[in-house]
C-alpha cells in the first residue's frame, strides 16, 4: 500500500494550481486588451477617413466652382478683345478708304510742291551770296598777291644785280691780286709773329730743361755713386755663399742621378727579364712537336678564325667606319687617294689599332703556326701598325706574312728547278675554290708596297709592283688594286699623266669596292680638268654619278662636270639641266648657293650676263648660305657689274664682299673685290649726284600733278623698303635660330642654348642687320631718329648731310621718320636760280667722274665718254681747262703724244693763268714755277703724283723742288722725297735715286713708307745694270733717260691697285752675260706659254697685265694660271701667261683672250702681238732677250 501525501506537498501544489491560475487569468485579461485596443484603433481609422474624405470632397467643391469662375472670366475677356480688334478695323477701313480718296492725294501732292518750291528758293539765295563772297575774296586775294609778287620781284631783282656787280668784282684780276696780297701779307706775318713766339718759347723750354737735367744728372750721379758701393759688396757677398752652396749641390746632384741610374738600369733589367721570360712561355713554336692531324686542324682554324680574326676584324671596320664618319674632304682641292692619312690622322685611330694589334698577336701566340689564317692576322698586324703611322713594324709584318708561304711549301726538288721565279702566288679555282680560304699574299705584297711609298722609298714600291706586273701568277682580277697603288705612287710624286692612266684602270674594275672606285674616278676628272682634258673629265664625273656616291661627292661631281662642259665649249645644256634638276631636290638644300653660283658662271661664259646677275642673286639669298659662298658669289657678281660698265651695281656688290671677306681670305676674286671696292668709292658719289640733278631737272618739266604722282610713288618705294629691311630684321634672328636648331641636331650647335639665338646677343645676326641696314639706307651716324636724315638725300652731299645731327622736331619728316609730300617736292628746282644750281652740280660731278676713271680706275673709254657728254651739253662751261688737262693725261697715258700736245697748246693759249696750264708749263720755265698761284699742299702732292705716273720725270723734279720752296717743312716732304728719287730712277739716274733713298730709309727706318722705298731701290738695283736708251718725256718733247725696264712701284696710300711686285732674281740679265745665238726647239707636246708683246713700258702694259689676271680669275680659274712681266729690252716687253700642259689648250687660251677686246683696247691692232713658246724656249729667250730671233722662229713653225 502506498504512502499517502504529506501536508507540505499538498500546500506546494495548491500553490502551483493557484499560480497557474493567476498566470491563466493575466493571460485573457491581456488578450482582452489587445481586443478592445485593436477595436479603438479601427474606430479612430474610420473616423480619419471619414474626415479625410468629407475634406476631398469640399476641396473638390471649391476647384470646380474656381474653373467655372476662371471660365467666364476668359470668356467675357475674349468677346470684349473681338469687340474693340472689331472697332479697330472699321476705324481703319475708313482711313483706308479715305486715303484712297482722290481728293486725299490731290491736297497732299500741293503741300509737297509748295515745300520743295520754298527749299529751292531758300538754297537759290544762299548759293548766290557764297559764291558773291568768294569772288570778292578772291579778287582782293589776286590783287594782294600780285601787290606782293611785284614788290618781291623788284626786291630780287635789286639783289641779283647787287650780287651780279658784287660777283664780277670778286671775279676780276684785281679783286684776286688784292686778296692775294692781302693774304700773303698776313700769312707773312703771322708767321713772323710765330716764329718769334715758338723761338722764344723754345729758348726758355731748352733752359728749363738744361737746368734740370743737370740737377738730375748730379743726383743721379750721387745715387749711383752708392748704389754701386753698395751692390759691390752685396754681390762679393753672394758671390762667395752661391759658390759654396752650388759646389755642395752639385755633388748632391751627382750623387742622387748615379743613384737613379743605377736604379733604372736595374729596373730595365728586370722588367726585360720578365717580358722575355712570358714571351718563352707563351711562345707557339713548342706546338710544332704536337701532330698536325685533321682533328687538330680543324680545332686551330676554327678558334682562330672565329674567335680572334673575326673579332680583330671587326674592330678594324669599326675603326676605319669611324674614320670615314670624322673625315670631311676639302672637294675643291685636289682629293686624296685614300681617305686616311697616317702622317696626319694616326693619332684619332691609334686607341682601335692598339686593340687590333692586341687581339693578333694574342690570336698568333696561343695558336698553332701552321694554321691557314697565320698569313691573315699578320697581314691584319701589319695595317694596324700602318695606320698608327709605325711603318717599319707595318713592313715586318707583311714581309713575315709572305715568308709563311714559304715555311708552309714542301721542300722538293722538282718544284725548284723547274718552275721560273715568281712573287705571287696564283688565285685558287674550281667549283668549290669560294668555299675555300683565300690566301692572303698577294693583298700582303700591295700593302708592303704602300708602307714602302708612306716612307718615301717610292724607288722599293715601283721595283714590288713592276714583279707584280710582269708576274704571270698574279691574277687578273686584283689588276685594279695594282693600278690603285701605281696611281697613289704617281700622285705622291706629281706624275699626274701616270696618275690619270692608272686611276681609270681603277675606276672601271669591278672587282674594286665602289667607295674607292668613285674616289678614284673624281680624282681622275680632277687631274683631267688641271691638264684641260675636258671631255675626259666629263666621262669621269659621269662615272663618278653612275655610282651613286654620298651627297657631297656627287654634288661636287655635277659641279665639276659642268664646269668641264663649260671649258669643254661643249653643249651646256646637259650640265645645266643636271644642275637644275639638284635644285628640285630638297637633299642638296646646303649646296643651292654653289649650285647657283655655278649656274651663274655658266651663264656669263655664254654671255648670259641677266641671267648670271640672277642665279648669283639667288645663290646669294639662299637660306644655306655661307659666308665664304656668299663673299665669292658678291665678287662674281661686282666683277660682272664691273666688266659690263655698271660701277654703281659693282661697288655695292663689292662693298658685300668685303665685310665679308674674312670668311675667304685668301680666294683671287675676294682679293680682286677688297682692291675694286676702295677705288669705286670716287665713282658712285658723282655718278649718284648726275643722276639725282637729272632726275629732278626732268621733274621741274612735269605739271604739278604729275610731279606729286612721282613723290608719291618714291614715297610709297621708300616705305616698302622699310618694312622689307624691318620684316627681313626680324626673320634675321629666326632663320638664324633655326639654323642652329639644324646645327644643334647634327652635332656642330651650341648644346642647346637658347639665348645665343637671341638677335644682340648674336654677333654674327648683328652685323648681318648693319649689313642690310647699309644696303638700304646708306652710311649713316650712330644716332637716335636716324630716318630724320633721309630726306638730305636730295641734295648733292649725301655724306655731309647725313652726318649731321638729326633735328628731332623736323617738320620736313611724319611719325615714321620718313619725308613728307612737300619737302620732297621744295627739292624740286622751280625757279631759274635753283635750276642753275643743279646744272652747277652736275657739271661739277661730271668732272669729278671722269677724273675717277682716269686716277682710280685708269678705264679711259668711259672717262672719254662723259668728258664728251660733259661738252655737248654744256658746251661753255667753266670748267673747260680741267677737262682739257684730263684729256691731255688720258692722251700721254695712251702714248697718243701728238693729241697730248694739242690739248697743251689749247690750255695754253685760252687759260693760260689757271693751275691746269701751270701743270702742262714746259719745264723750262720752272724758275718762275715760284710765281704760280700757291694751291693745298695735298692737291700739289696729288698733282704731282699724276705726272709721275704719265712718266714726266723732268716736270716732277722741278715741281719737288718747288713744293720745298712754297711749303718749307712740309708735311708731304716724306713722300716728295721718295717720287724724288722715283723720278731719278725713271730718268736712269739710278746713282743720284739710290744716294735718295737710301738716305731716307737710314733716317726713317720704322716709317709706314719703308716699304715704297725698299720697292724702288729694289727696282734700282734690278735696272741699273742694263745700258739706259733714251725714252721721250711727254711733258716737253725731249729726250731725258733711259726707260726703266719694269714698272715704277707706285704709292700705296694713293691708290687702290695692287702693288707691283719686282722681278725675279735672274729675270733680268746682264747684255754681257747674253748668249750670241740661242737654238730653240718645236715640240707641240711640251708645256706651252701664252705671251703678249708689246714695246715700251707704259702704264697701259700693266693694264693689259692686270685685265689678264681678271680674265683668268672669271674664265680660267680651275686652272691656276699665273702672270709674268718681263722687258727684253727698253722697247720690248712680254706678259706671259702660263702654263698649259700642251699646245692645244695654249691655242684655246689664246683665241679666247684675242676675242675678249677689252683686253686690249688700249693698244691699236699694229702694236702688239699675241704668240705661243714653250717652256723651254721660253727661259732660252729670258737668257737671250732677242725678241725678233724668236719671232722669226715663231712665224716659222707656228704659222
Amino acid at each position: 500500500m502506498g504512502a499517502l501525501p504529506s501536508y507540505a506537498q499538498s500546500n506546494h501544489a495548491d500553490s502551483i494550481s493557484t499560480a497557474l491560475k493567476q498566470q491563466q487569468a493575466a493571460r485573457d485579461s491581456a488578450i482582452r486588451a489587445r481586443e478592445e485596443a485593436a477595436e479603438a484603433n479601427k474606430r479612430h481609422l474610420e473616423a480619419y477617413r471619414d474626415s479625410m474624405a468629407a475634406v476631398n470632397e469640399a476641396r473638390r467643391e471649391a476647384q470646380k466652382r474656381f474653373s467655372d469662375s476662371l471660365r467666364a472670366a476668359r470668356q467675357h475677356f475674349s468677346d470684349s478683345m473681338k469687340e474693340a480688334r472689331q472697332r479697330r478695323a472699321d476705324s481703319f477701313a475708313v482711313i483706308r478708304e479715305y486715303k484712297a480718296s482722290r481728293f486725299y492725294r490731290d491736297s497732299v501732292k500741293d503741300v509737297r510742291e509748295q515745300r520743295l518750291a520754298a527749299i529751292q528758293a531758300i538754297r537759290k539765295a544762299h548759293f548766290d551770296s557764297l559764291k558773291a563772297a568768294r569772288q570778292k575774296i578772291t579778287d582782293s586775294i589776286k590783287f594782294a598777291r600780285k601787290t606782293v609778287l611785284d614788290s618781291i620781284h623788284a626786291v630780287q631783282k635789286h639783289r641779283s644785280d647787287s650780287l651780279a656787280k658784287i660777283r664780277k668784282y670778286k671775279e676780276s684780276r684785281r679783286f684776286r691780286d688784292s686778296v692775294e696780297v692781302v693774304r700773303k701779307l698776313r700769312a707773312d706775318s703771322i708767321k713772323l709773329v710765330r716764329k718769334h713766339h715758338s723761338d722764344s718759347l723754345i729758348a726758355a723750354r731748352k733752359h728749363v730743361t738744361d737746368s734740370f737735367a743737370r740737377v738730375r744728372k748730379a743726383r743721379s750721379d750721387s745715387l749711383a755713386a752708392v748704389r754701386k758701393a753698395r751692390t759691390d759688396s752685396l754681390t762679393a757677398l753672394r758671390k762667395v755663399k752661391a759658390d759654396s752652396l752650388a759646389k755642395a749641390k752639385e755633388k748632391r746632384v751627382k750623387d742622387q742621378k748615379v743613384r737613379e741610374q743605377d736604379k733604372e738600369k736595374r729596373q730595365q733589367l728586370a722588367f726585360e727579364l720578365k717580358i722575355k721570360k712570358k714571351h718563352q712561355a707563351y711562345s707557339n713554336e713548342k706546338m710544332l712537336k704536337k701532330h698536325w692531324g685533321l682533328p687538330r686542324q680543324v680545332v686551330q682554324n676554327s678558334f682562330t678564325r672565329y674567335n680572334y680574326y673575326f673579332n680583330a676584324v671587326r674592330k678594324m671596320d669599326e675603326a676605319k667606319l669611324n674614320m670615314a664618319r670624322v673625315r670631311r674632304d676639302n672637294y675643291d682641292s685636289l682629293l686624296a687617294l685614300f681617305q686616311f692619312d697616317p702622317d696626319k690622322d694616326s693619332a684619332s685611330i691609334a686607341p682601335d689599332m692598339d686593340s687590333v694589334i692586341r687581339k693578333v698577336s694574342v690570336g698568333i701566340q696561343i695558336h698553332d703556326p701552321r694554321v691557314k689564317w697565320g698569313d691573315d692576322l699578320y697581314v691584319l698586324l701589319g695595317q694596324a701598325y700602318f695606320y698608327k703611322g709605325n711603318y717599319s713594324e707595318a713592313a715586318s709584318a707583311f714581309r713575315y706574312a709572305l715568308s709563311l708561304k714559304d715555311k708552309k711549301k714542301k721542300k722538293s726538288s722538282q718544284r725548284v728547278y723547274t718552275r721560273s721565279l715568281t712573287l705571287a702566288q696564283k688565285e685558287k679555282k674550281g667549283m668549290l675554290a669560294f668555299l675555300q680560304h683565300r690566301s692572303v699574299h698577294n693583298e700582303a705584297i700591295l700593302w708592303l708596297a704602300r708602307t714602302f711609298t708612306q716612307m718615301k722609298e717610292e724607288g722599293n714600291a715601283e721595283s714590288v709592283l713592276d714583279l707584280l706586273d710582269t708576274d704571270p701568277n698574279f691574277p687578273k682580277s686584283m689588276q685594279g688594286r695594282l693600278s690603285l697603288e701605281k696611281a697613289n705612287i704617281a700622285l705622291r710624286q706629281n706624275d699626274y699623266k701616270a696618275a690619270e692612266q692608272h686611276l681609270a684602270v681603277v675606276a672601271n674594275d669591278d672587282n674594286i669596292p665602289n667607295t674607292t672606285r668613285m674616289r678614284a674616278a673624281f680624282i681622275g676628272g680632277q687631274l683631267q680638268m688641271r691638264r684641260s682634258e675636258y671631255p675626259a673629265a666629263i666621262a669621269s664625273f659621269n662615272k663618278v654619278i653612275d655610282l651613286y656616291p654620298k651627297i657631297d661627292m656627287d654634288f661636287y661631281a655635277r659641279k665639276n662636270l659642268a664646269y668641264s662642259t663649260m671649258l669643254a665649249g661643249g653643249d651646256q645644256s646637259t650640265a645645266i639641266a643636271s644642275l637644275k634638276k639638284v635644285l628640285n631636290d630638297g637633299k642638296y638644300i646646303a649646296y643651292y648657293e654653289q649650285v647657283y653660283f655655278v649656274l651663274g658662271n655658266l651663264a656669263a661664259s655664254n654671255g648670259d650676263y641677266p641671267g648670271s646677275i640672277n642665279y648669283l642673286n639667288k645663290g646669294i639669298s639662299s637660306p644655306k648660305a655661307t659666308r665664304k659662298q656668299k663673299a665669292i658669289s658678291f665678287a662674281t657678281l661686282g666683277g660682272i657689274y664691273y666688266k659690263l660698265g655698271d660701277y654703281s651695281g659693282a661697288k655695292a656688290a663689292y662693298d658685300s664682299a668685303v665685310a665679308m671677306a674674312q670668311a675667304a681670305p685668301n680666294d683671287s676674286l675676294v682679293m680682286v673685290a677688297i682692291k675694286r671696292s676702295s677705288a669705286l668709292n670716287s665713282i658712285t658719289v658723282p655718278y649718284n649726284v648726275i643722276h639725282m640733278q637729272d632726275s629732278l631737272l626732268a621733274m621741274s618739266q612735269l605739271s604739278d600733278k604729275e610731279q606729286k604722282a612721282q613723290v608719291r610713288k618714291h614715297i610709297r618705294r621708300l616705305e616698302q623698303a622699310r618694312e622689307d629691311s624691318v620684316f627681313r630684321a626680324e626673320n634675321a634672328a629666326f632663320n638664324n635660330a633655326n639654323n642652329a636648331a639644324s646645327n644643334n641636331n647634327s652635332g656642330f650647335g651650341n648644346g642647346g642654348n637658347a639665348f645665343a639665338n637671341w638677335y644682340f646677343a648674336n654677333p654674327s645676326l648683328i652685323q648681318q642687320g648693319m649689313n642690310e641696314f647699309k644696303r638700304k639706307w646708306g652710311n649713316r651716324q650712330l644716332a637716335d631718329n636716324w630716318r630724320r636724315s633721309v630726306s638730305n638725300s636730295f641734295d648733292n652731299n649725301v655724306a655731309q648731310d647725313t652726318a649731321t645731327s638729326p633735328n628731332a622736331n623736323n617738320p620736313d619728316l611724319d611719325e615714321n621718320g620718313l619725308p613728307t609730300e612737300e619737302s620732297l617736292l621744295a627739292y624740286i628746282p622751280t625757279t631759274p636760280e635753283m635750276k642753275k644750281d643743279a646744272v652747277g652740280k652736275m657739271k661739277r660731278a661730271y668732272v669729278d667722274l671722269a677724273t675717277a676713271y682716269i686716277k682710280d680706275l685708269e678705264d679711259y673709254p668711259p672717262a672719254i665718254k662723259t668728258m664728251d657728254t660733259l661738252d655737248k651739253k654744256y658746251p661753255q662751261h667753266e670748267y673747260q681747262a680741267e677737262v682739257l688737262y684730263l684729256r691731255y693725261l688720258v692722251a700721254t697715258r695712251q702714248n697718243k703724244l701728238s693729241e697730248a700736245q694739242n690739248y697743251a697748246n689749247t690750255l695754253l693759249q685760252q687759260f693760260q693763268d689757271t693751275k691746269w696750264a701751270d701743270l702742262v708749263r714746259p719745264s723750262e720755265s720752272a724758275a718762275n714755277l715760284d710765281t704760280v698761284k700757291r694751291v693745298d699742299e695735298s692737291v700739289f702732292y696729288d698733282e704731282t703724283y699724276d705726272l709721275l705716273m704719265s712718266r714726266q720725270y723732268a716736270t716732277v723734279l722741278a715741281r719737288v723742288g718747288q713744293a720745298r720752296r712754297m711749303y718749307g717743312d712740309i708735311s708731304y716732304g716724306k713722300r716728295f722725297t721718295i717720287i724724288e728719287g722715283a723720278a731719278l730712277a725713271g730718268n736712269g739716274s739710278y746713282k743720284p735715286a739710290d744716294s735718295v733713298l737710301t738716305q731716307f730709309v737710314t733716317e726713317y727706318p720704322t716709317d709706314s713708307l719703308r716699304p715704297w722705298a725698299d720697292a724702288l731701290l729694289k727696282y734700282i738695283q734690278a735696272n741699273k745694270s742694263v745700258p739706259a736708251a733714251p725714252a721721250t718725256d711727254t711733258a716737253k718733247g725731249a729726250k731725258t733717260g733711259g726707260t726703266p725696264l719694269t714698272p715704277l712701284p707706285v704709292d700705296t696710300a694713293k691708290t687702290a691697285k695692287p702693288f707691283p711686285v719686282p722681278p725675279a732674281e735672274g729675270s733680268v740679265t746682264s747684255a754681257g752675260n747674253t748668249a750670241s745665238s740661242v737654238q730653240y726647239v718645236y715640240n707641240i707636246k711640251e708645256p706651252h706659254y701664252v705671251m703678249f708683246a708689246y714695246g715700251p713700258m707704259e702704264a697701259r702694259s700693266m693694264g693689259v697685265k692686270a685685265a689678264l689676271g681678271d680674265f683668268n680669275t672669271f674664265r680660267f680659274g680651275d686652272q691656276h694660271l699665273s702672270v709674268d712681266l718681263n722687258m727684253l729690252a727698253p722697247d720690248r716687253g712680254i706678259i706671259a701667261v702660263k702654263s698649259f700642259r700642251n699646245i692645244q689648250t695654249a691655242v684655246s687660251y689664246m683665241n679666247a683672250a684675242k676675242k675678249e677686246s677689252k683686253i686690249t683696247t688700249e693698244y691699236k691692232p699694229g702694236e702688239y702681238q699675241w704668240l705661243l713658246i714653250s717652256a723651254s724656249n721660253y727661259d732660252k729667250l729670258l737668257k737671250d732677250r732677242k725678241f725678233d730671233a724668236y719671232l722669226s722662229f715663231y712665224n716659222a713653225n707656228y704659222k
